[in-house]
């Protein structure tokens, strides 16, 4: 086995997998945003839905829902600092 594989017992454990992973994705991609002090309102909306499907599904999203905070949070700081959206 390479240590590069990765093994799930369960279908369970690799879709909760796969949901923290897109939530760290899209963060990844959004934080150039923040680093420019430009809001990132699509990614905050993408992670609180993504968090929102994952609980629907049954899934833990404690971490999505971290990642979404930690957005909501900047933007919210960015807009009040210096104006912005309106979405």
């Amino acid at each position: 086995m390479s240590a590069d594989q990765l093994i799930f017992r369960t279908k369970a454990e690799f879709v909760q997998a796969s949901f923290d992973q897109v939530a760290k994705i899209v963060s990844d991609h959004a934080q150039p945003c923040l680093e420019a002090l430009t809001p990132a309102i699509s990614a905050e909306k993408c992670l609180f839905h993504l968090a929102a499907v994952a609980s629907d599904w049954s899934y833990d999203s404690s971490k999505i829902e971290a990642y979404a905070d930690l957005y909501k949070n900047s933007n919210s700081e960015l807009i009040e600092a210096f104006g912005g959206e309106d979405q």
